[in-house]
Order: C-alpha cells, then structure tokens, then sequence
C-alpha cells in the first residue's frame, strides 16, 4: 500500500512538473520524457538501459534503448530551457532572489567518438584536463522564502561551429533571464565566483541585463585597478590588493562564521571601499574586504549594491557565500545522477539528456518545499528513515535517497504508470470498496 501510494504521488508530481513541456512534444514522446525523469531519480544512472529497467520496461534491452535515445532526440532543449525559466517567474514574483552562476564541465575520458567531444578542466579533481563538455549553470535562491531551484543547464562545446567564446555561450544563458528579470520590481542579483572578474561581465549585469551582481574578485599582486576618489573629490588609481593593505587598519564590526567549504568556523572582519571602473566613473561600485584569522589575503566581492555600512556590507557578503548551492548542485548531478557514465554519442542527445538532469534535480527541490504534503501519511516514515539513516530530512538529496530505498524492492514488471492508474481508479471509480485497494 505505501509502495502504491508513493508511486502515485511521485508520478503526479512527475506529470505536474513536466506538464508545461507538454505541447512541444507529442503524447507517446510526453510518456518516455517522463519516464526518463523517474528513471534518472530512482535509478541514480544515466544509462538508458538502467532508466529502462527502474520503470519496468519492455524485456527487449535493446528496443528500450532505441526508444528512449530516440525520445531524447525529440526534445528541442533551447526551446525547453526559455520556457522553464519563465515557469519560475511566478514563484519568485514578491521577493529578491539571488541568482547563483558557474561554470562547470562533465569529462569522459574515453569517449573519444562523442559528437563535439572538447578539452575541459575540472576544478573538483585538482584541474586535471580531460575531455568533454563545459556548462554553465544557473540556480535562483529567494532571500525572504528560501526556495531554492534549477533556472538554467547549459552545455556547449569549444569544437562546435558556432562556438565564439565561452562568455558568448554563457551570454546565451544570462539573455533567457530577461523576462525572470523584468517579471517583478524586486532586485535580481546575479552571484559568480572569482574566475568571472571581468569588466565586461559587470557593464553587462548593469547596463543590459539591468540587475544587479556581487562578484569575488582578485586580491593578489596581480589583482585589477579601480578609481578611488579622494577627499578633495579626485579620482586616483589603485589596485586591490593596495586598497586591502590599506584597508585593513579600519576594518571592524567581527563576527563568526561558518565557512562552508572548508568546513572550519572563521573569526573575520570586515571593510568597504566606493570604487570606479576606468572609463566609467558614472557607475558606482563598491569593493568588500573580508579580513579573516589566519589567512594573509582578505576575500574581497564587488557589488553595485549600494554599501554604506557594516552591516550592509555583511549582507552583501554573505549573498556571496550563498553560491555554494550551485557547487552542490554539480556535485549532485554527478554522484547522485551520473551525469559522467552516459553512453550517448550524438551532441544533441547529450544537450537534452543534461536538460533532463536539471529538471529532475529541480523537481527534488520542489518536492522537497512541500514535502509533507506530497508525501501525505508517508512524512513519517520519511523522517524514521532519515532518524535511521543519521540524515537531517531538510536537504533534496535526503528525499532521494528515501525515495530510491523505498522503491528498491517495487515490481519492474509494469510500467510506472500502472501503480498510479491503479491506485486512482479504486480511488475515485465508481466502486466504493477501498478494500480492493490491497488486492
């Protein structure tokens, strides 16, 4: 009965999620779509054959394969990807939202006959090149609610025609964020790391895109220059790393804090600095130092959020901090889905399965917004699972490691849909009698 019961709330949310792609794809392509979503999330693979098999497939292996790789090519993902970013506009439509970018990549080693295949650097395995395919991905986090989901997956190759640059492909991204921009009057803060200090970027985010951006930047010798004006009203010129020397003497208001990833509490401090970019002295930016114990460098983020004090300048920083999520989010995709194992050849069939990936991951974080109401009776045996397990049951991952347990010993034998239809045609039939429900 729980099995059942599960099966057909997980396909509803399924159904729900997928529903707005429905019209760009014919009714039996919706079916193996959806499939492919459940079958990545139960079976924690991208090999077709295992998302074939987790939803009870046709015993013919091959013929499953076929259809689904087939499925993938029906899937026109720039279409897709336009249309789930504005499917997240109304959720966000009454708050700020921070909107946390990088870069990443997926590598096969291997697979030297990949469609498109290029050389990419993996910053999660020391910077070891290898081949593969960049991305560029974009999560949105609401300051007030705290929700937390999948705007944008983007792949691309450095070998393909169209390739420019990988600001260009990253350019493609940023523009399908126009309409989640202008859908509301609250700020929209777009937050990267410190591998995106470039002028460029900042003029874009200001003047076209028209949002706002918080940005680590370089602080070493090498750091950028910016335009300070003096007391008399002047502008000079002075690079970071000067401005953090001298700086540092007027650095206050300390606090601790938890830094995420490395895992160890930081006692720090902090200061401000009104700053230009050369050339445009019309727009002002401002340059936060973070002074910690123990390390000689502060960690220094230029925002145009206007900081005027202490505490604004903390705030601006800790929206920095916040791009973790999209670290995490990499890091699922690759050990929870296996985004690095597929077996796909053709470039696009590899765009659309990676689109698939990101809707199933973004769907965990929906389910887990409102997850005692999409698991009704079954919260509690969620939350003993996760009392068992040592697992904090606040987290995505958490429910998708409930679901996965509580799917392990369900029957292949039909196709998901079957514990769905079942379930519901006892339920709201004309038959009455809820014992056959257990029949």
């Amino acid at each position: 009965m729980e099995t059942i019961a599960l099966a057909g709330q997980l396909s509803q949310e399924i159904f729900n999620g997928t529903q707005p792609y429905a019209n760009l794809l014919s009714r039996p392509q919706q079916f193996n779509f959806r499939e492919i979503i459940r079958g990545m999330l139960l079976s924690g693979s991208t090999y077709l054959n295992r998302i074939g098999k987790v939803n009870g497939a046709s015993k013919n292996e091959r013929k499953t394969i076929e259809r689904l790789s087939n499925a993938l090519t029906k899937i026109p993902t720039e279409a897709f990807a336009a249309l789930h970013v504005q499917n997240q506009m109304s959720q966000y439509r009454n708050e700020p939202v921070l909107i946390l970018s990088d870069g990443g990549d997926i590598q096969k080693p291997y697979a030297k006959k990949m469609g498109s295949v290029c050389k990419v650097v993996d910053g999660s395995n020391g910077h070891k090149p290898g081949t593969g395919y960049p991305l560029h991905g974009m999560m949105a986090l609401g300051l007030e609610s705290g929700h937390l989901s999948a705007l944008a997956l983007r792949t691309y190759s450095t070998l393909d025609e169209s390739f420019k640059s990988e600001w260009d492909e990253q350019l493609k991204n940023f523009k399908m964020l126009r309409p989640f921009i202008v859908s509301s009057a609250f700020d929209r803060i777009v937050v990267e790391d410190r591998g995106c200090d470039d002028g460029k970027r900042f003029l874009y985010f200001v003047n076209e895109l028209e949002c706002s951006f918080v940005t680590r930047i370089h602080a070493g010798a090498k750091s950028r220059r910016f335009m300070v004006q003096t007391e008399e009203g002047e502008f000079e010129s002075m690079k970071v790393n000067e401005m953090a020397a001298k700086l540092k003497c007027k650095a206050g208001s300390e606090r601790i804090w938890w830094n995420q990833k490395t895992k160890t509490e930081l006692t720090s401090k902090i200061a401000f600095q009104r700053v230009f970019l050369p050339e445009h002295l019309d727009i002002p930016l401002y340059a936060i130092f973070c002074y910690s114990e123990g390390y000689d460098e502060p960690l220094v983020i230029l925002t145009d959020l206007e900081t005027g004090n202490f505490e604004q300048a903390w705030r601006h920083f800790f929206y920095y901090k916040k791009r973790w999520e999209v670290e995490n989010f990499y890091r699922a995709i690759k050990q929870q889905f296996g985004v690095e194992e597929f077996l796909i050849l053709d470039f696009e069939k590899i765009k659309a399965l990676l689109f698939a990936v990101m809707l199933a991951y973004g769907l965990l974080m929906k389910i887990k917004w409102k997850l005692k109401q999409f698991l009704g009776f079954l919260y509690i045996i969620f939350k003993d699972f996760c009392d068992q397990r040592q697992k904090s049951g606040t987290h995505p991952l958490d429910i998708l490691a409930f679901l996965r347990d509580h799917f392990v010993q369900t029957q292949t034998g039909n196709f998901y849909r079957f514990y769905s239809r079942r379930f519901r045609k006892f339920l709201y039939g004309s038959t009455k009698n809820q014992l056959q429900i257990f029949n």
